[in-house]
């Protein structure tokens, strides 16, 4: 499985709270630092069970650095959009639940201009991140 598919998996920072836009964006901007940091490990300690029964905590956490650092240092990051999604039934992949992608816009040092997408599954009062996707263009 590609690092990419790996990483939108999974992932484990929580948001406390139902209701809040910002609550999410910091949330997904504390996902991203920690895998900047060399802490993509303590992100699967957090990670939705239906994630850590997928992937060992070793391979999820290489993977993750791995799709984070193939893009390059990056100068600013700001959100882009939040969009919540009621998925009604279960599938092969992911548990039915209330789901909520924040999209960063992220520029690097190099000028170029890249996309992150942080998912996350509400479990309780707790948004808990279960995925990362680094991509080139929004739409991807």
């Amino acid at each position: 499985m590609a690092a990419g598919a790996i990483a939108m998996a999974a992932c484990g920072v929580a948001a406390q709270g139902t209701e809040s836009a910002d609550a999410l964006v910091n949330a997904a901007l504390t996902a991203v630092a920690q895998i900047e940091s060399g802490r993509a490990g303590d992100l699967w300690d957090e990670a939705a069970p239906f994630v850590k029964e997928r992937f060992p905590k070793d391979r999820f956490a290489k993977d993750m650095t791995r799709s984070r650092e193939s893009f390059g240092a990056v100068a600013q990051r700001t959100w882009a959009g939040i969009t919540r999604i009621r998925q009604l039934d279960a599938s092969a992949d992911t548990p039915a639940g209330l789901y909520a992608n924040v999209d960063l816009s992220t520029k690097l040092a190099d000028g170029r201009t890249v996309f992150e997408l942080v998912s996350f599954r509400q479990e309780g009062s707790i948004w808990r991140l279960t995925g990362y996707i680094p991509r080139q263009k929004q739409d991807q």
